[in-house]
């Protein structure tokens, strides 16, 4: 790949129950989101690093280094 060059994301699909969707819909209104879909991966976007924190915590645990 040369300079500048862009890599393409991979995707899947989550699936929600459609009236939680439409319910996301309605309440992003005016929000400056796009749609659901973005605002639920900034959500995860954000929850992920603590999530990520807690497993290395419980595992450094499990191996006797933290109390």
């Amino acid at each position: 790949m040369g300079l500048g060059a862009k890599t393409l994301t991979e995707y899947v699909t989550i699936s929600i129950p459609r009236p939680l969707y439409e319910r996301l819909r309605k309440a992003l209104e005016g929000t400056g989101y796009r749609s659901p879909t973005e605002y639920i991966l900034f959500l995860i976007r954000r929850a992920l690093p603590d999530l990520e924190s807690e497993d290395v915590n419980r595992r450094l645990r499990a191996l006797g280094y933290r109390d």
